[in-house]
């Protein structure tokens, strides 16, 4: 999915599907709104979420349009979000980077879960025992549950419901994205000279994370990877050079 700011009209935006693979539009909507789009995500019945990264307390930064470019909800998803993905039920689940830790909204627990209406459905719960999140780093959704690797303490964990599962200390810390395939998982990126590097782990209820392997993403011509954002969903994770959301936002 990309959003695109229409030339004729300032609030003007156009959000169009895209099959993978294949450079064609299957689908697009037109919207009015003054929302300085980050996100951009799929929603049941053909519906788009489209979200800011920024807000100030109280304000809307997260709208609901139907397929034939009505606003259906607005909502308040908290300041800071670092990454944003829905649901096949149309769960939304928000996390946070550090600047988020001092709000008294949502965005103070560092993981969230909202409704399609975009109300608050579930908050990482404080005092329970569980790693502090101080910065949501890796964030991967994966049907209705979400696994993420938080900064400071790096533990792996998933959420589902309102169930949090405590995986233990990944053995390679500070990756920007998740992958997982079953009980492997892929920690991918981070700053510096390791920026390519993906680091394979296991998981299982008797043990710690485990260190299994270590390469480079690569281009398929050999070539590095610079430069490069990923949004990571499921056992997937998409490249773009794009700025960096869910989706592309450009300028037609």
């Amino acid at each position: 999915m990309a959003v695109w700011l229409l030339r004729d009209g300032v609030n003007r935006k156009q959000v169009t599907w895209h099959v993978p693979g294949r450079r064609r539009v299957v689908g697009a909507v037109d919207v009015e709104t003054d929302l300085r789009v980050t996100f951009v995500q799929p929603l049941p019945e053909g519906r788009v979420l489209l979200a800011g990264a920024r807000a100030r307390p109280g304000e809307a930064n997260g709208e609901v349009w139907t397929g034939g470019g009505d606003l259906q909800h607005r909502g308040h998803l908290g300041d800071a979000i670092e990454d944003l993905l829905t649901t096949p039920s149309g769960k939304v689940w928000a996390s946070y980077f550090d600047e988020a830790m001092g709000g008294s909204g949502p965005e103070g627990h560092g993981l969230a879960r909202f409704n399609s209406d975009l109300t608050v459905d579930w908050l990482y719960p404080w005092n329970a025992g569980l790693p502090y999140i101080s910065d949501c780093y890796a964030l991967n959704v994966a049907g209705e549950t979400a696994y993420f690797c938080p900064y400071t303490d790096f533990h792996i964990l998933s959420a589902t419901r309102s169930q949090v599962t405590d995986w233990g200390p990944s053995p390679y810390r500070s990756a920007h994205h998740l992958l997982r395939r079953g009980p492997d998982l892929a920690l991918m990126g981070r700053s510096g000279a390791e920026y390519d590097v993906a680091t394979m782990l296991r998981i299982s209820r008797d043990d710690q994370p485990q260190l299994s392997a270590q390469c480079r993403v690569v281009l398929p011509d050999g070539m590095e990877t610079r430069g490069l954002r990923y949004t990571a969903r499921g056992e997937g994770c998409t490249p773009s050079s794009d700025p960096p959301g869910t989706g592309s936002i450009s300028r037609i």
